[in-house]
């Protein structure tokens, strides 16, 4: 093998294998503070688009504009928590106004089968996250076994831009929106709705999909990139003082 095939092989396969590490890890993290949807709910005024919206809705869920903003933030953490544990409990979800009045289920079952099914995209992500941990595992075993070290983290961080830089061209020469519909036209069952107009769907509505979305994904990648950072540095030195010691011991 080339030399330079070979060193950029020492940095490129753990980096590959950690990157789904972090990003799954970074998705249970974010979870924990519902990927920030209050935050998100300013950023994006999702109150003017529910006060919009949510008068036209098509299945009799105009009272949904009674809710506050606790209400909302609730709704998104009940359906987060549904969705990392198999979807259980999205059917019985209604929604109150502040007193605690209920004013009607959420979802309709429609949204209820597509939030499974995005429950089950998370589950077989969750697997991969496990093994490409796993395996990360064992390349660093396979690296300390050999005596050698990590690649420094100027490695990591230069081949991470590269990785997100080259993901992200991909991503704007072919178009978001394009890459958005291709990715679900993809991972979804054809015959399963995942499209929802903003006056049919308190679910989108109430997230501002796509824009959500966006918000959602930069957050994802700026703790997936601090994680696979930080994971790389916390290798190295390990691997350094591993090597001192049995310099050391010799």
């Amino acid at each position: 093998m080339p030399r330079i095939v070979r060193s950029v092989m020492d940095w490129l396969v753990p980096l590959l294998l950690l990157w789904p590490a972090a990003l799954g890890l970074a998705w249970v993290l974010l979870s924990q503070v519902n990927f920030f949807y209050p935050l998100n709910y300013r950023l994006l005024d999702i109150g003017a688009t529910i006060n919009q919206y949510t008068p036209q809705n098509h299945f009799g869920k105009q009272s949904f504009v009674e809710t506050d903003l606790a209400e909302r933030e609730r709704l998104f953490a009940a359906i987060t928590t549904a969705i990392n544990h198999h979807g259980q409990g999205l059917a019985e979800l209604k929604y109150h106004n502040p007193s605690g009045q209920v004013l009607g289920d959420f979802l309709t079952p429609a949204e209820v089968q597509h939030l499974t099914d995005v429950a089950r995209v998370v589950r077989v992500g969750e697997g991969i996250s496990v093994a490409a941990f796993l395996l990360w595992l064992l390349w660093l075993g396979f690296v300390a076994w050999q005596h050698k070290p990590l690649p420094s983290l100027r490695h990591a961080v230069v081949g991470t831009l590269v990785l997100l830089g080259f993901g992200g061209l991909l991503v704007a020469i072919i178009g978001p929106i394009r890459v958005f519909d291709w990715f679900h036209r993809s991972v979804f069952p054809a015959n399963h709705a995942w499209f929802f107009y903003y006056q049919d769907s308190l679910m989108t509505t109430f997230m501002q999909a796509p824009n959500l979305f966006g918000l959602i994904v930069l957050w994802w990648l700026l703790l997936s990139i601090t994680l696979v950072l930080g994971l790389w540095w916390i290798a190295a030195y390990g691997l350094q003082r591993r090597a001192v010691k049995a310099s050391t011991i010799h």
